[in-house]
């Protein structure tokens, strides 16, 4: 009795199977249509000798008319490397909190350059910011 009961739950078990392989077959015979991620660009540059910075008090910034580019990073663990990807933008006219900052070395084609960790955004050019809180004009 006890091996009919195994006999049974293979063949349970094992039916489904004879069915998706010539379903898989027929699937991959049809044409899909994929949607390729927009091309991202992506900035390498290696990290300034003591070019790091965290401060241990959020720095309070400001963005003015513009709405500067802001980044994603991934940082080499063990070589001085800070590769950055375009995500998206800050919103212009706003007060934002820097947490961290980071220098880039400079080379023969390029200037050394300051990148600010906008609190809960991402990395912008500090050149892109102001200190100090915004203060609508009037």
């Amino acid at each position: 009795m006890k091996k009919m009961n195994v006999l049974i739950a293979t063949a349970a078990l094992a039916f489904p199977l004879a069915f998706t392989a010539p379903l898989a077959a027929s699937a991959s015979t049809q044409t899909v249509q994929t949607t390729q991620a927009a091309n991202k660009t992506t900035y390498k540059y290696t990290i300034a000798k003591n070019g790091t910075n965290f401060f241990s008090k959020a720095k309070v910034y400001h963005t003015k008319d513009a709405a500067p580019t802001l980044y994603k990073a991934s940082i080499g663990a063990d070589s001085p490397s800070f590769t950055l990807t375009k995500k998206g933008k800050l919103k212009a006219a706003t007060t934002y909190y820097v947490t961290k900052s980071v220098k880039t070395a400079a080379t023969k084609t390029t200037k050394s350059k300051t990148f600010f960790y906008v609190k809960g955004h991402g990395w912008v050019a500090a050149s892109a910011l102001t200190a100090g809180q915004f203060k609508q004009a009037d």
